[in-house]
């Protein structure tokens, strides 16, 4: 079991305000089905994705 705690004003509140950020943008550019999609993804569709032409 974890508890976070955070004071306010502090270095770590708006480490948790960034990291909240971070994974609402994430959420926004990928969905909410995380990662996934990738393993769905066919060899060719991959090298696709990671190429840089």
């Amino acid at each position: 079991m974890v508890h976070k705690f955070v004071s306010r004003g502090s270095v770590e509140e708006k480490i948790d305000a960034m990291i909240a950020s971070k994974r609402e943008l994430a959420e926004n550019v990928i969905g909410s089905g995380g990662e996934n999609w990738i393993t769905e993804l066919s060899n060719e569709e991959l090298l696709s994705v990671l190429r840089l032409d």
